[in-house]
């Protein structure tokens, strides 16, 4: 039969799991935040330096002190271990839960723990994911006939050139280097042609003998 204190357990594990997906969502949306930067978003001279997470917090053991079975354990609040991002709502469900289930501190912190561990892990795959992307779009551009081979820094300087231009605010080079597609080699054949032909333009300013050509005819010379 289902008492009054099941249900009440039930809806408040519901809220946390719900709280607990939309953290997820959050941290899934911010996993590449470390990952290392990209030939678009570095500056000139700049390595790559990110750093991967590694390793998976250790859930302690739950037996020993606390709630005993068929009794109530003593009150207590959960905190978020340090460098773990679980939002306020979803730790207080999460609290809510395992009193309700009369875990005692120890028990509901090794829950803590364990959730903490699949999180660090979950992080260290996105990283290695996006740095595996990250060499095979660096692979093409380099391969690239029009901007690859011994054009390739030149290339990479065109393209930042024309980032710096004209992200002014650096909201689009930050984008480019939480998602990686700095190094997407479509994006930086496009800042490359700019750069270029703002290259150009400041050749002609300075009487130069590039050709006085439209900027889209300069960017796009094959078309």
């Amino acid at each position: 039969m289902t008492t009054d204190a099941d249900t009440n357990a039930t809806d408040t594990g519901t809220g946390s799991a719900d709280s607990g997906t939309a953290n997820n969502t959050e941290t899934v949306a911010n996993a590449g935040a470390g990952a290392s930067g990209t030939l678009l978003t570095n500056k000139p001279g700049e390595g790559e330096n990110g750093q991967q997470a590694t390793g998976n917090a250790d859930a302690k053991d739950g037996k020993g002190e606390g709630g005993k079975e068929g009794g109530e354990s003593a009150a207590y609040t959960l905190t978020a271990p340090e460098g773990y991002p679980i939002s306020e709502g979803a730790l207080k469900g999460l609290n809510e839960v395992c009193m309700a289930e009369n875990l005692n501190e120890k028990q509901a912190n090794a829950v803590m723990a364990y959730m903490q561990g699949n999180y660090t892990s979950f992080v260290a795959q996105q990283q290695e994911a996006m740095q595996a992307q990250a060499k095979t779009w660096i692979g093409e551009f380099q391969a690239d006939k029009e901007f690859g081979g011994d054009k390739f820094d030149a290339s990479v300087a065109d393209a930042q050139r024309a980032l710096a231009t004209f992200d002014e605010g650096g909201t689009v080079s930050k984008m480019l280097a939480e998602t990686g597609y700095g190094n997407n080699p479509e994006v930086l054949r496009i800042f490359a042609r700019v750069g270029r032909a703002l290259g150009e333009d400041q050749l002609i300013g300075k009487g130069g003998g590039a050709e006085n050509k439209p900027l889209e005819d300069r960017m796009y010379p094959n078309m």
